[in-house]
């Protein structure tokens, strides 16, 4: 674990070293130099696609006014969808897992897809709950500080918008192509004179042996397993994404700190003036900081939760799918799906982790990026306020999940080596019981 310093998502001493460099100097936040070019962009691409999913699977309501027909529509829409797609096959999951109960087999068969769909639930009530704040966040995220003001931050932004949108898009086509081989595996792996099986283990009030009830309980599966996985990752690569705002800002304001005096020509008959520009761009600078660190708070009050239950139940999943993949031959096509769907799993972890760790290196720079502007020369107000803020700096920004689970890729090299470890007692477990 990383977890040196106090979560930022509770407030610290720490921060008060910010907010008195913006306030010693008595200056508001400062406009952008005229003559500079302007770099439009919309930030909210960083999520717009995830939404649009989310949106399609009624898990998150749009911004509709009050008491609008639009908004009731779209309150039967999400009941009956959600709650056909995905309330039902969560019952039956449930069921199941009592039916198998006493039979590790059976249970951990049952048990990867359902931990998934608990988690799912977890996520599902989170922007129901918060579905005001989180509209807010995303709107939040085109305010003016946030803004590039020359063409290297337009790049890191634009640049991170469109990996932003690839991981979605990567990530759903996974998603299909897992639960494309799930759909398949059945007619490619019979189990001789017990003939064809549904692709996932479930609780039915009737048999599924004959016709039409197998086709309708296989359509059945496969239809919410898929919309269920679509769901899921949609909810995971919003949260992703919404890291990866919080790193692409860090770059910005590494490089704003890099170039302060940069941007400045000098003129010894306008000396004050210009150190007095220069001044401001630092306070600039310093609330760039703060609405980072605030923007920070805000994704991990509403989302710790749900990181810290996939972290925990990821353990699980990857345990299960590991051991459920033992049981079946390694050129099967069921065990292609398990390991798919494995990869699928640790992914989604590894891409909170890795931009949580992004997010950690480059608030690391920023003392480096303040000390490499040109300072020698001027005010004393400047290096005073430039002092107090590489002070704050040194205390890097890390986002935790429930204050204990550092978002990096320690966290992520713990959850793999946990994971080996359960599987391996599992295995063992069942090798004892069968012999």
């Amino acid at each position: 674990m990383t977890a040196t310093y106090p979560p930022l998502n509770k407030c610290t001493v720490h921060d008060d070293i910010v907010i008195r460099v913006a306030t010693i100097t008595g200056h508001s936040q400062p406009k952008t130099m005229s003559g500079s070019a302007n770099f439009e962009l919309d930030l909210r691409e960083f999520v717009t696609l995830n939404i649009k999913c989310i949106h399609f699977f009624g898990y998150f309501s749009p911004e509709f006014a009050e008491n609008s027909k639009k908004r009731i529509l779209f309150r039967i829409y999400a009941t009956v969808f959600v709650g056909f797609a995905f309330v039902l096959s969560l019952l039956s999951q449930i069921a199941n897992m009592i039916d198998a109960f006493g039979d590790m087999e059976k249970m951990t068969e049952a048990s990867f897809l359902l931990f998934t769909n608990i988690v799912q639930c977890l996520k599902l009530y989170c922007f129901m709950k918060y579905g005001a704040r989180v509209w807010r966040l995303v709107h939040s995220l085109n305010r003016k500080i946030f803004k590039p003001r020359n063409a290297t931050q337009y790049d890191v932004l634009k640049r991170d918008i469109g990996r932003s949108k690839i991981i979605t898009k990567l990530f759903l086509l996974a998603c299909t192509i897992t639960y494309a081989s799930w759909c398949v595996s059945p007619f490619l792996d019979k189990k001789g004179e017990n003939g064809v099986r549904l692709p996932l283990s479930g609780w039915y009030p009737f048999s599924t042996k004959e016709t039409p009830a197998f086709e309708l309980a296989y359509a059945y599966q496969i239809f919410t397993t898929w919309v269920g996985g679509l769901g899921d990752i949609s909810m995971d690569t919003f949260m992703s994404g919404a890291i990866m705002v919080i790193s692409a800002e860090l770059s910005v304001l590494n490089n704003a700190l890099e170039t302060l005096k940069q941007r400045f020509v000098d003129d010894p008959q306008k000396i004050r003036e210009e150190e007095k520009l220069v001044n401001k761009e630092l306070v600039r600078c310093v609330i760039h900081y703060k609405n980072i660190i605030g923007f920070a708070n805000e994704v991990t009050y509403l989302f710790t939760d749900c990181i810290t239950a996939q972290f925990l139940v990821g353990v699980i999943i990857v345990c299960m799918s590991m051991f459920q993949m033992s049981l079946v031959p390694v050129m099967s096509f069921r065990f292609f799906a398990m390991m798919l769907y494995q990869i699928c799993v640790l992914m989604e972890m590894f891409l909170w982790c890795y931009y949580g760790n992004e997010v950690i290196l480059k608030s690391d720079l920023l003392t480096q990026s303040a000390y490499m502007c040109e300072w020698v020369d001027n005010s004393k107000e400047f290096k005073q306020n430039l002092l107090y803020f590489m002070t704050r700096t040194q205390f890097n920004l890390q986002l935790y999940a429930s204050g204990y689970f550092a978002l990096s890729l320690q966290t992520f090299k713990a959850i793999i080596k946990s994971s080996w470890s359960y599987f391996a007692v599992l295995n063992q477990v069942h090798d004892q019981k069968m012999a």
